[in-house]
């Protein structure tokens, strides 16, 4: 299995999963450990990936609210939008239907990819 491809795996499994263990992950995708360490500092370069400390609850994590295999705007094309529904609720809500502004919060949401905290 490339790097690519497993890393998209690893995404995969947290985001199913949430949290798993580096030798869980290890064992499953037939890894090291220090390859999965690796792996973690890659992606979290790029992902909401994250590591805890500790005996009980330490391991992998992933942000909530993040999915792999979901599309998500960029920075820029979100704050856009939110720029546009500003303007909307303050100045054009007579002109727009409410059930249009509420689809179209409906997708700010959807498609705004979480950032850490």
């Amino acid at each position: 299995m490339l790097a690519a491809e497993r890393r998209r795996k690893f995404l995969e499994i947290l985001s199913k999963r949430r949290f798993e263990t580096i030798s869980n992950l290890a064992y499953e995708l037939e890894v090291s450990e220090r390859t999965i360490r690796r792996d973690i500092s890659i992606l979290s370069e790029t992902e909401p990936v994250y590591t805890r400390s500790g005996r009980y609850g330490g391991g992998v994590y992933i942000l909530d609210g993040y999915y792999s295999n979901k599309f998500y705007f960029s920075k820029e094309e979100s704050d856009s939008l939110k720029a546009i529904l500003f303007y909307i609720d303050n100045n054009l809500s007579g002109n727009i239907s409410n059930e249009n502004i509420e689809n179209l919060k409906r997708i700010i949401v959807r498609y705004t990819k979480p950032t850490k905290v």
